[in-house]
């Protein structure tokens, strides 16, 4: 073969090669061509700035990433529900076209239309409107502005245009930043409480200085932040009185920031099953669930840090118990043994030890008896029946008395504190234990056995 020959061989192949390319290049044009066109619409949910729904005449309008419902009401809306719609067009296409003869549009229910959606976007404005559904129900029958087209497409454009003003709407009950609360004023049925976040921890400021459960004032917090509205009532009230919200069951109060913005929520008369409530910043009254209601109606015993104890029982290192005039002291070593070294050294039952330092680890208040006590006597705890003191790498971490018995509880305090509290009267038995049932049994010495083989 001549270089002649090899060259036009070579030319002829790249030529085949070019329109190989070239045709996979038209190919795909077209594929993207038929799917942009058998779109509901070819646009982008960003690029998405209003929406109009007829008949409800809800009108949305973007204000940069969020959504305001500007008619029939003026309101905030709800993100992810009017997202949902714009979304719609992501995956919305025309499955089949039906007619393009207006005089058929009232066999499809498109005239008059049973409802359209306005879309208005960074390329201009489309409209759709929505007729019957198809007789399997599969998909429903409409048609775009500027075009006399009927085709098929997706039930989720019937759906998204039938939606009503509550569904599209925001109804969260108060809207606020939970990690931006500095302070919350909580009044309900039970009295008037103030908490106050000190360093990450809150702490009950009124009606007394007390450390606060920080779990039940997240669980405050957290259902105030989730809590929807049930139902709209009113738009514009003006008479609250009939709703019970002019002197309220409830009322809270968020400071909100360094700047400790004011945030109130009222809750009024109970209506059924439900209760009347509003935000103080928002015209509308609304109903929220009695359940929520419930949980903004705790009392000082709930609010306030019943945990007296804040260590694991298997960080305990030592720990010693005076009752009866004796002193039981137990230590563990770097082994994890736990030894008994007073009144005697001797190894110690490991479960018992455990028992011992689990209920110093969990101990509760069972009730709140006296924060300013003017005698402890009273209480058994001049002349306590048990001392206990625990220790976590040597170091106190609680130190309590056990005084007299009430019923089923006995009273205690703190050593280093005033209040007198409650808590269950097992403790007495736990922590006041005989040497021998915490004690193993002493091994016999190796002298003895050899005397004993000797005899035998």
């Amino acid at each position: 073969m001549n270089f002649k020959t090899t060259g036009i061989l070579a030319l002829v192949l790249i030529i085949g090669i070019a329109a190989v390319v070239l045709l996979d290049k038209q190919d795909k044009k077209k594929e993207e061509a038929e799917k942009i066109e058998g779109k509901l619409l070819n646009i982008e949910k960003d690029n998405i700035t209003e929406i109009i729904l007829q008949p409800s005449g809800i009108h949305c309008i973007k204000d940069s990433t969020e959504w305001k419902i500007v008619a029939p009401v003026e309101t905030d809306g709800d993100k992810s529900s009017i997202d949902a719609i714009a979304n719609m067009f992501s995956f919305a296409n025309i499955e089949r076209s039906i007619s393009d003869d207006p005089l058929e549009y009232n066999v499809y229910g498109l005239d008059p239309a049973r409802g359209s959606m306005i879309i208005v976007h960074s390329s201009g404005t489309d409209t759709l409107y929505l007729g019957d559904k198809s007789p399997t129900g599969s998909f429903v029958f409409a048609r775009k502005s500027g075009s006399p087209q009927v085709f098929l497409t997706t039930t989720t454009l019937q759906t998204n245009i039938e939606k009503k003003l509550f569904d599209l709407r925001n109804k969260k009950v108060i809207g606020f930043e939970k990690s931006e609360v500095r302070s919350l004023d909580l009044k309900n049925k039970n009295g008037s409480f103030v908490f106050e976040k000190s360093a990450g921890d809150w702490k009950i400021t009124k009606p007394g200085g007390y450390d606060a459960d920080g779990t039940e004032v997240d669980k405050i917090l957290n259902r105030l932040n989730s809590e929807r509205a049930k139902e709209y009532v009113d738009e514009d009230p003006t008479n609250l009185s009939q709703y019970g919200l002019t002197n309220p069951g409830v009322q809270v109060d968020l400071m909100l920031g360094e700047n400790r913005a004011k945030k109130t929520l009222f809750i009024g008369k109970l209506n059924g099953d439900k209760y009347y409530a509003k935000d103080e910043s928002r015209k509308p009254v609304f109903q929220v669930d009695s359940a929520f209601v419930s949980v903004l109606n705790p009392d000082l015993y709930t609010l306030r840090l019943k945990d007296l104890a804040d260590f694991s029982s298997t960080e305990v290192n030592r720990f010693e118990l005076e009752f009866s005039g004796q002193t039981i002291v137990c230590n563990k070593d770097t082994s994890d043994t736990w030894m008994i070294i007073k009144p005697e050294s001797r190894k110690a039952k490991s479960w018992k030890m455990s028992t011992i330092t689990r209920e110093a680890a969990q101990l509760e208040v069972v009730e709140f008896v006296d924060d300013s006590p003017s005698s402890f006597a009273q209480y058994g705890l001049s002349d306590p029946q048990v001392r206990a003191k625990f220790y976590v790498k040597d170091v106190l971490q609680l130190d309590v008395l056990l005084g007299k018995e009430k019923g089923d509880n006995v009273y205690a305090k703190l050593a280093n504190a005033q209040s007198v509290y409650l808590v269950e009267k097992n403790l007495l038995d736990t922590w006041r234990p005989q040497l021998n049932d915490i004690a193993e049994e002493p091994e016999a010495s190796t002298e003895a056995e050899e005397t004993s083989e000797s005899a035998q």
